[in-house]
């Protein structure tokens, strides 16, 4: 029973697992190595000839910041650092940042412009643990401080970072503190920013934009937090903190936030997308096909919470997707001039409320709305981009397939190796990331390991020992020919398993049949069964001995002379009984002759 019930729960859990999962193409392979920084800087990768530059440890990183925030010119101002304009970086490698505080690359204030301007290309790479907290007063906290007239930062993640900015900055974000007619595309950062002392503009991504700034593809599971120990407002955002004279080419196409925002000041706009959008000009940022695809978002103020945005002037906002809220919380608020909230703007034209982000429906929106080179794909909570390891969903391939190499039947293995089979299919893990995809490879090669140290239980034995003991029990000598069960016995092998429970059985009948065709000496073979087989019984006289069997004479003789004897009483007596009849007659006709 106990054999059963586990093959009904193993099987059962088999199923469970074989729910396929979407595999997913990736752009950008998971990373192997690490390179950790020691706090100092190294510039000597760099010359002024060159317009391409490959970076492969955090202390090059450090020299980038470095050179960017030297000034390179005499005057006394502007200062100008190396914007590295029209130039290239490259990121061929995963960075650890922790154990040591960040400069910005350009950590200078706007007036003393030093810059970013060129492209840093991540390529997919890591940087983690950056932790930046000024406690001085610096400008900038963000990995990038300011990127300027087509700065841009594209391909790269900014993982478990720690910003804190409790000193003089105005802007403060994870990736980059302003971007000023820069880019941002196919980003992702985590971790916590925070501001402690008012009056700044706080985002998962960035701090604040400017002009024609474009983020695309981006996206953030940061902890946004407005902290309030200062002054009395923050504009807060689950991306961009707050966005400032935009125009025709202002833009966040294709971005989503997962993370969570938090303000604890009263008078601040806060959002998941973008915490607000300052238009003084005709134009607005454009902001199409970004999602939000959490609930917590908080503030002293409900009232000041949007899903997407805070947008003083008319919003251009289209296929947005948030939270379903029953109508609490706008998805765009819109500000008259005079810093109103417009009641009679109907903000549903902006996009759509939804209760499951893992619906297949939501992605289609995504897909059919996506800007050119953006790829939407399933992620494991909500929709993602194809180069998002982090948080699409492992391809379970290779487990799916080892699973269907299990076998049906677990009753002809050793317990031993269906228990260990058993821990592998319990330890595969669904929700996975495609960033850890070699623990998802290794859960595969684990089962596939189990299945082939299956071991078969050994065969039953116990019919064959029955028959051998059957056979021990029985005294050869009172037989005509015991060899041919002596050759059953010898022909037993030990050591079948269950698959050969069969040859197993036929050695326990070889023996049966054996000891049932054995014959006593001298049996009686008049006698038969109800099966018409001679009966074996122990020796039966004959009504002769055996012709030339002296062995016995005695005995036949006393039989001879105890029937003679027999014989002649048996005469004796009828004649004794014969006389006395005649007597008996003789008497009665006397006696009638007497009477006359």
């Amino acid at each position: 029973m106990k054999s059963k019930l586990f093959n009904r729960v193993f099987s059962a859990l088999a199923s469970l697992m074989l729910i396929v999962c979407l595999p997913q193409t990736t752009v950008f392979a998971a990373d192997e190595t690490v390179d950790t920084w020691d706090g100092s800087a190294d510039i000597s990768w760099y010359n002024e000839n060159d317009t391409e530059f490959h970076l492969t440890t955090a202390e090059q990183l450090a020299g980038l910041a470095q050179l960017t925030n030297t000034k390179i010119n005499s005057e006394p101002k502007p200062h100008y650092g190396n914007s590295f304009e029209n130039k290239i970086i490259y990121l061929d490698n995963d960075l650890d940042l922790g154990g040591y505080n960040w400069t910005s690359i350009g950590d200078k204030g706007n007036e003393d412009q030093y810059y970013f301007k060129g492209t840093f290309d991540g390529q997919g790479h890591s940087i983690y643990n950056l932790s930046a907290n000024g406690t001085e007063r610096n400008d900038h906290n963000a990995l990038f401080g300011t990127l300027e007239k087509n700065g841009t930062v594209k391909n790269l993640n900014v993982i478990n970072a720690n910003v804190r900015a409790d000193d003089y900055s105005l802007h403060v974000g994870i990736l980059a503190d302003m971007v000023i007619n820069g880019k941002i595309i196919n980003c992702y950062t985590s971790g916590t920013v925070e501001s402690v002392n008012g009056w700044r503009n706080i985002g998962g991504i960035a701090g604040s934009c400017m002009q024609s700034t474009r983020l695309i593809g981006c996206a953030s599971d940061a902890d946004v937090i407005s902290t309030n120990l200062g002054n009395p407002s923050d504009t807060v955002g689950g991306l961009v903190g707050g966005w400032e004279l935009a125009n025709g080419d202002s833009l966040i196409s294709d971005c989503w936030f997962g993370g969570s925002v938090r303000c604890e000041y009263e008078d601040s706009a806060v959002s998941g997308i973008l915490g607000m959008g300052y238009n003084t000009r005709v134009s607005n940022v454009t902001i199409n096909n970004c999602m939000v695809a959490v609930k917590d978002i908080t503030s002293v103020e409900p009232e000041n919470i949007s899903w997407i945005a805070m947008l003083r002037g008319e919003p251009v906002v289209s296929n947005c997707l948030y939270p379903d809220d029953n109508g609490a919380y706008p998805s765009v608020t819109k500000l008259d001039n005079t810093g109103t909230a417009d009641t009679s703007f109907d903000s549903s034209v902006c996009g759509q409320a939804v209760s499951d982000f893992t619906d297949n429906d939501v992605l289609a929106s995504l897909q059919n709305h996506a800007s050119q080179g953006i790829n939407w794909v399933k992620g494991i909570e909500h929709p993602t981009f194809s180069w998002d390891l982090r948080n699409m969903l492992a391809d379970y391939t290779a487990v799916d397939s080892a699973l269907e190499k299990i076998p049906q039947d677990f009753s002809i293995y050793t317990e031993e190796t269906v228990s260990a089979l058993q821990n592998a299919v319990n330890s595969v893990d669904r929700a996975l990331s495609a960033a850890e995809q070699d623990k998802v490879e290794a859960m595969a090669k684990a089962i596939e390991d189990a299945v082939a140290a299956l071991v078969y239980r050994d065969a039953d034995y116990s019919k064959v020992d029955e028959a051998i003991a059957k056979a021990e029990a029985l005294n050869k000598e009172k037989y005509k020919d015991f060899s041919q069960v002596e050759a059953a016995i010898n022909a037993v092998v030990r050591g079948k398993n269950i698959t050969e429970q069969a040859e197993v059985d036929e050695m326990a009948k070889a023996i049966e049949n054996a000891i049932a065709s054995l014959v006593y000496k001298d049996a009686d073979q008049s006698k038969v069964d109800e099966a018409g087989a001679p009966v074996n019984l122990e020796r039966v006289p004959s009504s002769t001995p055996d012709t030339g069997d002296d062995s016995n004479i005695t005995f036949w003789l006393i039989i001879m002379l105890a029937a003679g004897a027999v014989m002649t009483g048996t005469v004796l007596y009828r004649r004794k009984k014969s006389v006395m009849g005649n007597r008996s007659l003789f008497k009665n006709c006397a006696d009638c002759c007497e009477k006359s």
